[in-house]
């Protein structure tokens, strides 16, 4: 009975020790991933704010375009 009871106790303790590796390595792919996402989700923001502002810029220079065809221009 002994026997038994110390064989379990050892494939235990290696199962253990295997879903610990197991566990560091999945914490380890979730850090990994998690900065990854972060690192993406920056770059969409920056690209993001930089199309605004070149829209920004198309209007506001359509406008003035349209300021200057609509001043009159001067009779020779």
């Amino acid at each position: 009975m002994k026997n038994i009871a110390e064989k379990q106790l050892l494939e235990w303790k290696e199962e253990l020790n295997k879903q610990r590796q197991k566990q560091a390595q999945a914490q380890k792919v979730l850090q990994e991933t998690t900065q990854a996402i972060q690192m993406i989700e920056g770059g969409v923001q920056a690209v993001e704010m930089l199309l605004k502002k070149f829209e920004l810029s198309n209007q506001q220079l359509n406008k003035e375009e349209q300021v200057q065809e609509s001043k009159p221009k001067p009779s020779k």
